[in-house]
């Protein structure tokens, strides 16, 4: 083997080919979620509206999808969880609910949502 060879091997093996702190807001994103599936049973979550309980599973289980997504460096995973942040704030202004909890995940989630995109170019398009 040629000492290029070798250098261009041992580069490979250096190379991560997810990012420190993807992985680590991956990981707080699958706590969140887990948190989140047991708040959609919660009952002051079924005073807000009646139908609020029904999308906010759906908007938990979309987030952990695109969580997943992020985790394997997939550019859907970025696009889903921006959109389901949108969503999410959207239907929060809807239903008129600004506790300080509610606040607390639209923030981490447009933070999330940046780091996401900051990486986007670097994930993959295939599935």
């Amino acid at each position: 083997m040629t000492t290029a060879a070798l250098k261009i091997k041992t580069k490979k093996k250096k190379t991560r080919k997810r990012p420190i702190i993807i992985s680590m807001f991956c990981v707080v994103g699958f706590i969140v979620s887990a948190f989140q599936i047991i708040l959609i049973s919660y009952p002051g979550i079924r005073g807000i509206a009646k139908w609020y309980p029904i999308v906010y599973g759906f908007l938990t289980a979309f987030r952990f999808m695109a969580t997943v997504g992020v985790w394997h460096m997939k550019k859907w995973g970025a696009e889903l969880f921006t959109y389901v942040t949108l969503f999410k704030i959207l239907v929060l202004v809807l239903v008129d609910d600004f506790t300080m909890l509610a606040k607390l995940d639209a923030f981490v989630s447009v933070i999330f949502s940046v780091i996401f995109m900051l990486f986007y170019k670097r994930m993959s398009r295939n599935l």
